[in-house]
């Protein structure tokens, strides 16, 4: 093929990767806490879970399905119904898969560089600052999105206080044993400085819309 050709068809490509370069922010609206199947109570605080690691439940929250990079995203609803302030820390967090291997949860920055849109920018920077622009903009609205719907670093439940945020985990080829999995999360109470834990079996995928 001449370069003149090819020219005429890499230009049309490169235009097709920009109108694909969008992204679309969906809500992520947690149930009512006692809707949730998989839930327990630590001393007044009650944790709940939803694995959100099937394409279509991944999809409807995140616009992409994590899935397919091996990725685990787990919704936690919280509810304090102590008196006292009760602290939770994400790095404390751990997830233990069906073969007992341990995994932490990773931020939502580090995964988004495993998808396609910082890809997209790079593959289209070599066009000039009109292709690579609405790429970079796609980007920056998925970081954002999906570290909005992420659990933060550090997380203080006041009384009578709910919060809910999003863990994601990098299981990798380790995915298909998430329903044998569970979820360890320790909590502390800031007035007594005693601590406590959550443990949650996550089960097979749950069919709450």
């Amino acid at each position: 093929m001449k370069p003149k050709a090819a020219g005429f068809l890499i230009v049309p490509l490169a235009i097709g990767l920009v109108a694909c370069a969008s992204y679309e922010i969906r809500p992520l609206i947690p149930q009512p806490i006692e809707s949730y199947p998989l839930r327990e109570i630590s001393r007044e605080v009650t944790v709940a879970a939803e694995s959100l690691a099937t394409k279509e439940k991944a999809e409807a929250a995140f616009s992409v399905d994590l899935t397919e990079q091996g990725y685990a995203p787990i919704l936690l609803v919280m509810e304090n119904r102590s008196g006292d302030k009760i602290l939770l820390v994400k790095d404390q967090i751990e997830l233990v898969d069906g073969r007992g291997n341990l995994h932490k949860p990773v931020s939502a920055h580090v995964m988004a560089e495993k998808f396609g849109y910082g890809k997209l920018v790079r593959a289209l920077s070599g066009f000039g600052p009109f292709f690579s622009l609405p790429a970079k903009v796609a980007n920056k609205k998925m970081r954002s999105d999906w570290s909005s719907k992420e659990l933060p670093a550090k997380k203080v439940l006041m009384p009578n206080q709910e919060t809910h945020g999003v863990l994601y985990f990098e299981l990798g080829p380790m995915l298909p044993t998430l329903p044998k999995s569970a979820l360890h999360i320790p909590l502390k109470n800031l007035r007594t400085g005693k601590r406590h834990a959550v443990f949650l079996r996550i089960g097979p995928p749950s069919t709450m819309k």
